[in-house]
């Protein structure tokens, strides 16, 4: 089926679609090539990496990168359902902060998706086709946090074909490249976590010692490259509203549509071991591609300033009973609170960052989280703080007490995302914590059972690292807890900002 039948076949209303100026694909995706595999295809991924190479196809005749998407885990089963149903198409939505800035778009780039539960050897043949250059994820935060005690680690570790883990089929995968003398692809991260490819790397190696094959080692760590990448591009989850708006307002019937922002960034270390896309085609507005050799400043930037604001809003406005972000920024206090922390306690932390006006980005960041039309979620950002906190907030705590500084701001984080552990918010209605790693180290009985529970928790090295050791923080963020269960969070936030040290 070719991409134009599919394509007709999801728009049914034909004169909405034309009216809007819907972009449709130029090209075939049965003619493009699977030259990216990527592993846990979500919303962030459709409308950044596989919107770049859509781009790369329609408007540069670029056939070599089409994506096969697999998804490991047993949630990847709808998503797969409605991309093979539609073909891999789907309906890429920005919006921005004026109604009638929408622009609509069909993506056509991802050409395959393999459900891998089902279909392990699929996946894993995929991976080891010499079409394959690249094999990118996006598993989030909490995904590289490798346990190799895991049960499907250990089955990986034992099973090469019947693979289900991302580990197991990357490990396992450019194994069989290298025993049959294919060049071996390179592996990138797509995710949130600083230096993501030094991480990813370090993952995939632990995995390979514990297969005990010296040559896949030495072929890892001499041939395989993983480029360090900063990603941005504010993109909520899928909601039965969203289905609607593209079917009403585009003309479009689209089971799994993805509303985003304009906004969108990718700054990758220019380290690709079996060839790339043409990215310095993307380097100008409004793609803002860029390849460098240095990653680590804007990947400090990007995860201090927006990734460690957008949690830290979000906890603290979950917990004032806001449910999504643009509702949390109408918040004058909260406003204020984020543009505290960040001018007065992140900024001086970080590194310079070449060509980026910091002043400028901080303000195009308020800009974006107080967009009233993409409806994202303070539960979804709220997911996996445990994860969180030490690649996003810990680091300038930490910078921050080595320097002197008084980390007052980011106390009053730490101690709203230990108060929504308690799982009630101050309605006593029940808190759905989606957060593994907060799960198995049972951090909601530690907020539950030891009112304020900030030192037990603090005392959590995997978390925290060494902040216990800093009595006057502990004690701060003590406090915090203590006052957002005896005064509520309104009141809490506004002590808070009427006691902070200094003001800008």
């Amino acid at each position: 089926m070719t991409t134009n039948s599919v394509v007709s076949q999801l728009i049914v209303d034909k004169s909405k679609c034309e009216s809007i100026g819907t972009h449709l694909p130029s090209f075939d995706s049965n003619q493009l090539k699977h030259g990216i595999v990527h592993l846990s295809v979500g919303n962030f991924h459709r409308s950044h990496l596989a919107y770049y190479m859509d781009v790369l196809a329609s408007e540069h005749q670029q056939t070599e990168w089409g994506i096969v998407g697999i998804g490991v885990r047993s949630f990847d089963k709808p998503m797969s359902i409605v991309m093979n149903k539609q073909n891999g198409l789907y309906t890429l939505v920005t919006k921005g902060t004026d109604e009638n800035d929408v622009n609509v778009r069909i993506i056509g780039s991802l050409i395959n998706y393999i459900y891998a539960p089902d279909e392990p050897e699929s996946a894993l043949a995929v991976l080891v086709h010499p079409d394959t250059k690249i094999v990118s994820m996006t598993i989030t935060e909490s995904g590289y946090d490798l346990d190799m005690n895991n049960v499907d680690i250990q089955h990986d570790l034992s099973n090469s074909d019947k693979l289900r883990t991302v580990f197991g089929f990357i490990t396992h995968a450019l194994d069989a490249r290298r025993r049959a003398n294919i060049k071996p692809f390179t592996v990138m991260s797509c995710d949130n976590v600083q230096q993501n490819g030094e991480v990813i790397k370090k993952c995939i190696l632990q995995f390979a010692k514990s297969l005990n094959n010296t040559e896949l080692i030495e072929y890892i760590e001499t041939q395989v490259t993983f480029p360090n990448a900063m990603v941005d591009r504010i993109t909520p989850a899928t909601t039965d509203a969203d289905r609607e708006y593209v079917r009403s307002h585009c003309g479009i019937a689209d089971g799994w549509p993805v509303i985003t922002e304009p906004f969108i960034q990718w700054v990758i270390e220019d380290s690709f071991c079996n060839g790339r896309p043409p990215l310095e085609l993307l380097s100008t507005t409004p793609y803002n591609v860029l390849l460098t050799e240095h990653v680590e400043a804007y990947e400090c930037m990007k995860m201090r300033l927006l990734n460690a604001s957008h949690t830290s809003m979000c906890y603290i406005g979950h917990l004032m009973g806001y449910n999504y972000i643009h509702e949390i920024m109408l918040d004058k206090q909260i406003e204020i609170y984020i543009e505290q922390l960040m001018n007065i306690e992140i900024t001086p932390t970080l590194p310079p960052v070449p060509g980026i006006d910091l002043d400028n980005y901080k303000r195009t960041l308020i800009e974006r989280f107080s967009n009233p039309y993409i409806k994202d979620t303070a539960l979804r950002v709220c997911m996996d703080g445990a994860s969180k906190f030490p690649k996003f907030l810990v680091p300038t705590i930490v910078e921050q007490l080595k320097r002197g500084m008084n980390p007052h701001f980011c106390a009053l984080s730490v101690g709203a995302w230990i108060r929504y552990l308690s799982g009630f918010d101050e309605e006593n209605k029940s808190i759905i914590l989606q957060d593994a790693l907060a799960t198995e180290l049972k951090l909601s009985e530690i907020a539950t059972q030891i009112k304020p529970g900030a030192k037990q928790i603090l005392d959590i090295n995997q978390i925290f690292g060494v902040l216990a050791e800093y009595q006057h923080f502990t004690e701060a963020v003590e406090r915090v807890v203590h006052l957002l269960y005896e005064i509520g969070s309104k009141k809490t936030l506004q002590q808070w900002i009427n006691e902070a040290p200094t003001k800008k």
